[in-house]
């Protein structure tokens, strides 16, 4: 059975407030919950009408969205930026950093970053797309949050021709993470010389097995062959690192300084590539 007091105007009912009999309609829903849409609990912690109300949503962050309406509230409507909507890992968080440009209402450069380096590693359309990322590479939590990598990614920006690329092998190579301290923002082209595709063959790109030995070619060129994988490999990573210190010095006056000594002085181990696989 319902408590139901009359005061002055208003009645109230199971502890909510009515407003008078020609208003009609609850005006105190204090402390009322609801989930979301994505299941996250929301809890009403100020309201001042049906159409202005501040909440709260109960998790980790207790982020409190302020000026919803009740009706979204009830419907379940209003999105918590700490929901993990980017492929069920990554949240955009709360904080200056946009996913779209204001004005053409395309997805920044920073937000497309981030999406594409949770999808490498997280999205399951990308099985035989990346297969060397796939359940492989991970993300370190704090940049699961988009505020936190959108403030990485700005403070180390530059221009250049191209597109920057994300990288988390060349300052650390063979590295599995990407996180603050493995990654460094490079251009287009110079990424490009670090691309491993995938093969079957257990062997480096670049390497093949021969009649005697193993043979070696870099950009079309051959380079011989030889008898072990170890001397075929040598000999490409030579070739390979002579191109890359010859890019790294076109861009010297572009790139910050150390992305130039960690392109200088990267070095190839065979361990390391993707591709490799050693023979027991």
């Amino acid at each position: 059975m319902r408590n139901v007091q009359v005061c002055g105007l208003s009645i109230l009912i199971d502890g909510q407030v009515w407003k008078g009999i020609y208003g009609g309609g609850i005006t105190d829903r204090l402390g009322e919950t609801k989930s979301n849409n994505k299941g996250t609990l929301m809890k009403i912690v100020s309201y001042r009408s049906s159409e202005d109300l501040d909440v709260e949503f109960i998790d980790d962050f207790h982020h409190i969205k302020k000026h919803q309406t009740y009706v979204n509230f009830r419907r379940g409507q209003i999105k918590n930026p700490y929901d993990k909507t980017v492929f069920g890992i990554g949240y955009l968080g709360a904080g200056k950093h946009k996913m779209q440009y204001p004005d053409t209402k395309t997805n920044t450069k920073t937000y497309m970053s981030w999406k594409n380096m949770l999808d490498r590693c997280y999205g399951k359309q990308n099985r035989d797309l990346h297969p060397a990322y796939f359940d492989i590479s991970t993300v370190c939590n704090e940049w699961l949050n988009f505020q936190t990598f959108a403030d990485w990614y700005e403070e180390r920006e530059y221009k250049c021709d191209g597109r920057l690329h994300l990288d988390k092998d060349i300052l650390h190579p063979g590295n599995k993470v990407y996180s603050p301290d493995n990654c460094i923002l490079v251009p287009q082209r110079i990424n490009m010389l670090f691309v491993n595709k995938p093969n079957n063959r257990g062997l480096p790109n670049g390497i093949k097995k021969c009649v005697r030995g193993y043979s070696a070619k870099y950009n079309h060129e051959e380079l011989g062959s030889y008898l072990t994988l170890e001397e075929a490999y040598s000999v490409y990573v030579k070739k390979k690192k002579e191109d890359i210190i010859k890019i790294a010095n076109e861009y010297r006056n572009i790139i910050p300084n150390y992305v130039y000594e960690a392109l200088i002085q990267y070095e190839f181990k065979i361990e390391n590539d993707k591709n490799y696989r050693k023979i027991a």
